[in-house]
């Protein structure tokens, strides 16, 4: 992102020789920091000296200042324009200029940038919360000027340096200097005693400054009744004060000036600005309006601008003449015009010579592009209305515009370009049909693909196949990865449908086409492609090919598209029964987020809702639901849909095991509201239509779930499809139909369809699925009064659940299942693991034997054991280390020395074996060899 940073909008303005010095205004700035003020606002009309008096203000803390200021690290300076209301342009600005700290090495951004790089970029406040975050770790303050923030009017970037005011950190100090108030909740801040305020009447000259910039300053002579006139027809207007000292220069009859002066302010800024130029030289006044068309000058620039060779000698005098121009570095090579003189300069150049102004946009455009500044180039290809430059430029730098992740500055610039231009250029034809998708146009995108597609002459046939013919403009290798890029946004398309068959088409022949180089597009086609095969059913698949994706993004070195495609693995693992490895990388992709600046993201939001889902089904239900609450925090309001759906499922899965069907009937609603307004994609709302009817199960409301399989086309002569054919969706449908049937006491039709999609389970590696349809399968047997048969599919249950640890779909099958697995302990079907479960269940499970109410007697204890606490006692009854139970249970080797703790304390005991024999006799353990 750094790439496409102007750094002069970075430089500190440097201060003039002679500079009217204003003590009692840096007073008030200096307190406003001791107080602990998180804003100084500088707010008054064009002309009054707010950047000057912030650059006085900034010079006290510089190294070489006197009576420098201890706590202040550095001045980070930030020059806007109108380009940064681009919401990913703003933001990467503001890490550019927090990186210009002196004598710190900073990293501030170091992680969010990755972020503004990816295709949907998070939302404002999960990067500015990264660099918050980042600031926290500097030491010493830091003071952030955002000058001339009155050219800012995009709300996004409005509502980005609220949220970064909100949450501002202490050693973080924003100055904002303006011409109207920003629309940032300014009462508050005065309200609670956050801000600094110096308006117009704070800036204006007394008359004793008046006196030192005009006679001092500007070298005139002129009477104390002269200024005190002057002074009042102004109203210490400082811009009028320097263009009325301007006129009178070489001027006998001074007198007769002053006394001109007279109405408003803009009045007298157009009197005295013609009074201004009327007294250059032809030559310069000409020079003044051709090159006000430019946001910045050097001397090159203007020679090219211009026509002429003496750029820099001119801007020099200029500058000697106080004649409104700031120099930007140092070394005097860049400048800019002060922005009221510069815009009453490009007036006047409208309405005296409206003919060369696009003229003059067309030579600073071709300056930029030899000189490497190829947003500028851009931006005066478009002022001068030279679309077809513009395109070109456009699409010349596009790649690198897109790989750096500006997308939001790639979309404005395609808006402004007429349609058939956009059509008639295949790069730009392609960026802008990803664009419209990505906003939910999917029709418009569809078109402009067709349209890029004739372009290059690209017929696809129905297999995919593809054959062109030869372009005069395009080489072979320019179609090529142009055809895979086509087909990439095509896979994507796809994925949003659950078109399983198109993304794994479309897919594939992206890879086929995008050559090995191009990083960026083979990793986001890599992860797509991991996508299809876990909905089609096909995990062993989706590993292979999700571990691919996360070797390419390794490759290309995007934090962020690496911690997403380790998302995407750690949801294979899930679906393979792997609990241990998903939580093992939720875990590593957080500490990389934390190092990287990413820890407020919403893809950690995600990463920590797949982490407690994995919690919750080990029966950690606490652990499962803090993380969920820290996750479905970032998650909200995120921009991908698709990421807000997982996010659901997942939060909803833990409060469905903690038995809060109240907050599941929320998530369901929430999910419901937002399909209504926006495109959420289909195979989000079917799954979300699946956990209702499961829920409506729970409830016993046989009569809704039988009313969903029938919309389903669920019937009695159900034709189960090939496993093959069984995706990942359509599975989890049919397991909701089975419980249905066995409510409705159909055990045959249940028994038969649980077999017919076993295979489908197994043949995929769909472990966790596999699990639950057997058990499924076991409770259908012992429905149908066919014990054994029961026992034996539990049993098969247990061999792929015991070493994961799988707890809750057991036990979240309720009393039934309860009522089975003690007839597996009874019959001494894997004891360890049967006892384990039957503790999962709570007091409210009604258990109907006499065995399992002894089992959780805990009537001999003071205060009971909790259930994780009888989870830990077990495994010391097995003679588990302390390390080895925290590696059980997924938890880490404080928490288990917290709980041995605990159960010592409400036993009476003193140590494991005490603890053993005590629950024993207590009959919480049943008796057995330790």
């Amino acid at each position: 992102m750094t790439e496409g940073i102007l750094r002069t909008k970075l430089f500190i303005p440097p201060l003039r020789p002679n500079l009217v010095h204003r003590p009692q205004l840096i007073k008030r700035l200096n307190q406003g920091l001791q107080l602990g003020h998180k804003l100084s606002l500088v707010s008054a009309p064009a002309g009054f000296g707010k950047t000057t008096l912030v650059c006085e203000w900034i010079g006290g803390f510089r190294p070489d200042a006197p009576n420098k200021s201890e706590t202040i690290n550095s001045v980070s300076w930030l020059s806007l324009d109108e380009s940064d209301n681009d919401l990913t342009r703003f933001l990467a600005y503001i890490v550019a200029a927090l990186n210009q700290v002196d004598g710190t090495e900073t990293t501030i951004g170091r992680g969010a940038l990755s972020m503004l790089r990816s295709l949907q970029p998070p939302p404002a406040a999960d990067f500015l919360t990264s660099i918050v975050n980042d600031v926290v770790a500097i030491p010493g303050r830091i003071i952030l000027v955002l000058d001339d923030f009155h050219l800012i009017d995009s709300s996004p970037v409005i509502d980005a340096v609220t949220f970064l005011l909100e949450n501002l950190p202490p050693q973080l100090h924003i100055v904002i200097t303006t011409r109207d108030d920003p629309q940032v909740p300014l009462a508050r801040f005065r309200a609670r005693g956050q801000l600094t305020e110096l308006r117009a009447a704070d800036l204006r000259f007394s008359i004793s400054e008046a006196a030192e910039f005009l006679n001092q300053v500007m070298d005139l002579d002129l009477p104390a009744q002269a200024i005190s006139v002057l002074e009042a027809r102004t109203e210490g207007w400082i811009a009028g004060l320097q263009l009325a000292a301007i006129s009178m220069q070489g001027r006998q009859d001074t007198t007769s000036l002053i006394k001109s002066f007279t109405g408003s302010h803009r009045f007298i800024l157009d009197y005295l600005i013609e009074e201004v130029l009327e007294q250059q030289t032809e030559g310069i006044q000409k020079f003044l309006l051709q090159t006000s068309i430019a946001d910045r000058l050097t001397g090159d620039m203007c020679d090219t601008i211009t026509g002429q060779d003496n750029g820099q000698v001119t801007l020099e005098m200029l500058e000697k003449a106080n004649l409104f121009i700031i120099p930007l570095d140092d070394e005097r090579h860049w400048y800019r015009y002060h922005r009221l003189f510069s815009d009453l300069l490009q007036q006047r150049l409208r309405q005296m010579h409206p003919e060369r102004v696009l003229m003059l946009h067309h030579r600073a455009s071709e300056w930029n592009e030899q000189n490497g500044f190829a947003d500028e180039a851009i931006e005066h290809a478009l002022r001068a209305k030279d679309f077809e430059r513009a395109g070109s430029l456009i699409e010349e730098w596009s790649d690198a515009t897109w790989q750096r992740g500006e997308h939001a500055k790639m979309r404005r610039w395609l808006l402004k370009l007429p349609s058939e231009l956009v059509f008639s250029r295949p790069h730009l034809g392609v960026y802008h049909a990803w664009y419209l998708f990505a906003s939910g146009q999917h029709a418009p995108a569809e078109r402009s693909l067709q349209a890029v597609e004739e372009a290059i002459c690209v017929k696809t046939d129905g297999d995919g196949e593809t054959e062109s013919q030869k372009l005069d403009k395009l080489s072979s290798s320019e179609r090529v990865r142009l055809q895979g890029m086509t087909v990439a946004i095509r896979a994507f398309m796809s994925s949003y449908q659950g078109d399983v068959a198109g993304i794994i088409e479309y897919a594939n022949l992206a890879l086929e086409y995008l050559p090995e180089q191009d990083a960026t597009w083979r990793s986001m086609i890599a992860i797509v492609l991991g996508d299809a095969h876990g909905f089609k059913g096909d995990i062993n698949a989706s590993f292979e090919v999700r571990s691919e994706a996360l070797r390419v993004c390794r490759a290309a070195g995007n934090i962020y598209y690496v911690m997403l495609a380790s998302m995407k693995l750690a949801i294979t693992l899930r679906s393979q029964g792997k609990l241990r490895q998903t939580m093992e990388i939720c875990e590593q992709q957080i500490q990389v987020a934390n190092e990287y600046g990413l820890s407020q993201t919403s893809l950690v939001g995600l990463l920590l809702m797949i982490w407690g889902e994995v919690l919750a089904e080990i029966n950690d239900l606490d652990g499962a639901l803090r993380q969920a609450n820290k996750g479905v925090d970032l998650t909200e309001g995120v921009v991908d849909l698709a990421f807000l759906g997982w996010g659901y499922m997942s939060r909803l899965r833990i409060l469905f095991s903690r038995g809060d069907l109240v907050g599941v009937d929320e998530i369901l609603k929430k999910v419901e509201s937002i399909a209504r307004v926006s495109n959420l994609p289909p195979w989000i709302v079917n799954q979300m239509k699946a956990w209702q009817a499961r829920i409506w199960l729970a409830q016993s409301n046989l009569e809704l779930a039988s009313r969903w399989a029938e919309q389903r086309q669920f019937d009695s002569n159900l034709e189960v499809k090939p496993s093959q054919e069984i995706d990942y969706f359509l599975l989890i449908d049919y397991l909701v139909y089975a419980r249905t049937l066995l409510a409705k006491g159909r055990i045959e039709e249940a028994a038969k369809l649980l077999e017919q999609i076993l295979e489908a389970a197994e043949m995929g590696g769909r472990i966790s699925k596999a699990i639950e349809i057997r058990i499924l399968q076991a409770l259908a047997f012992q429905a149908g009064n066919e014990p054994d048969r029961a026992l034996s599919a539990l049993e098969r249950a247990f061999a792929l659940a015991e070493p994961e640890g799988f707890v809750r779909i057991f036990v979240d099958e309720g009393p039934p299942m309860a009522r089975l697995l003690q007839e597996a302990l009874n019959r001494g079907i894997v004891p360890d693991y049967a006892r384990r479960l039957l503790a999962a269940f709570s007091s409210a499970d009604p258990v109907q034997t006499n065995a399992q109410k002894s089992l959780l007697d805990q009537s001999g204890l003071v205060e009971p054991l909790s259930e994780r606490e009888i989870e830990v006692l077990q495994l010391i009854a097995e003679g588990l280390t302390n390390r080895e139970i925290a590696e059980r249970l997924y938890i880490s080797l404080s928490t288990v020395k917290v709980h041995t703790r605990n159960i010592y304390g409400k036993l009476s005991v003193h140590s494991r074996t005490q603890a053993v024999a005590r629950s024993q006799e207590l009959g919480i353990l049943s008796n057995r060899p330790n």
